[in-house]
């Protein structure tokens, strides 16, 4: 019935029992899921406006794309979480709507040079630039109480997460009051020295639920993208580069990645990382710039919590790949009939700039040690008869 949830379906369900032998169970009939049977495909109005331009000969091109899309009547699962749905006294679960809405817009760019210099020289240079912007309009959350708690009005795949502030020692409830201008906050354990410190961003003095909230940072979608295609050719070499690149986009690290010693089968099993031991926060190297917070199994659940502590910036520019080829002309090609030799040396994810340290940036994986990037290295010959 999942797959058709515009139609009502019965079927098999547990019976009663009559008499005064409850062995004898007379099946029954029961209600599927709740159908909707005015449930469509989702909708959208698009506009895209675009130029295309050329000049100095064709050396120098220009495209210029902008678009909008608005998408509405999107199939919203009403038991999802944070949904307004039915109470448990209904029953049933409420059947899927068409109440959704996004817009998504963005501008692509691209730009290229081509030019020579001299009978032999001759270089080019092209790049692409994207830039995507969502939001979420509609998405029929049940009432909270502030608006930091709705996903509406953020990007698609923002996190809810608490504010993380600094590392707890004697000075920090007298430099929280400073700064924030209220009590400091009474969290979830007793704090100890290293531990973690989130913001109180309903004032109402303690840290829950209530301060988690999805206006921080960046998603796993970035914002930005580049590629560039750089190369150039003299005489009988050539050399061409293509590089790529994302900016505005972030990975919340968990798991083994976020947590000491944990393992699939516990909270003592697990291994350290060597960055764990030199980035934690200690006794003997209490810095505010350390990026974990003091070890504990007891306080885990305060130190370890979902907050922008553990966001990472994963923006990175990478060369993708990288070729160099030699075409040879010798006099014993005509006679052999040979047109074309072309020695070439490519490599294919030689070099990668990045502050995310917890694998590939370009993956989402961030829970885990994955297998590593490979890097590739091609030698070729080509002959043409």
């Amino acid at each position: 019935s999942s797959r058709f949830p515009y139609l009502a379906f019965y079927g098999g369900g547990s019976g009663y029992h009559f008499g005064n032998n409850f062995g004898t169970e007379v099946g029954g009939t029961s209600e599927g899921n709740l159908a909707n049977e005015n449930l469509t495909w989702e909708k959208a109005r698009k506009l895209n406006v675009g130029i295309d331009f050329t000049t100095l000969n064709q050396r120098l091109a220009l495209t210029v794309d902008a678009f909008y899309e608005y998408r509405f009547d999107i199939i919203t699962d009403m038991n999802g979480d944070g949904i307004m749905g039915y109470p448990d006294i209904v029953g049933k679960d409420a059947a899927l709507q068409n109440l959704g809405e996004v817009s998504n817009r963005g501008v692509d760019v691209e730009l290229s040079w081509n030019d020579k210099i001299g009978k032999d020289f001759r270089y080019w240079a092209g790049i692409n630039l994207s830039y995507n912007q969502n939001e979420i309009i509609e998405r029929k959350e049940a009432p909270q109480e502030y608006d930091y708690l709705y996903q509406k009005g953020h990007r698609i795949g923002s996190r809810k997460q608490y504010a993380f502030w600094r590392y707890y020692d004697e000075q920090t409830p007298a430099l929280y009051e400073q700064t924030f201008h209220r009590p400091f906050p009474a969290h979830s354990v007793v704090l100890q020295d290293g531990d973690a410190v989130y913001v109180d961003l309903n004032g109402d003095r303690k840290i829950d639920e209530n301060d988690m909230g999805y206006d921080y940072g960046f998603t796993d979608d970035p914002e930005y993208m580049v590629g560039m295609n750089l190369g150039f050719s003299w005489k009988n070499l050539e050399v061409n580069t293509q590089w790529t690149g994302a900016w505005n986009v972030s990975r919340m690290i968990s798991d083994v990645f976020r947590r000491p010693f944990l393992s699939s089968s516990g909270n003592v099993a697990g291994g350290l990382l060597a960055y764990h031991l030199t980035n934690t926060w200690t006794k003997e190297n209490p810095s505010q710039d350390a990026k974990y917070p003091r070890a504990t199994w007891e306080n885990a659940d305060n130190n370890y919590a979902e907050s922008t502590l553990y966001e990472q910036d994963s923006k990175y520019l990478r060369l993708k790949t990288l070729t160099i080829a030699y075409n040879f002309q010798f006099p014993l090609m005509k006679k052999l009939g040979m047109s074309t030799c072309q020695l070439s040396f490519s490599g294919y994810n030689l070099w990668t700039l990045t502050p995310y340290l917890w694998g590939d940036p370009e993956a989402r994986a961030s829970n885990a040690p994955s297998y590593p990037l490979t890097k590739t290295y091609t030698l070729g010959l080509k002959l043409g008869f």
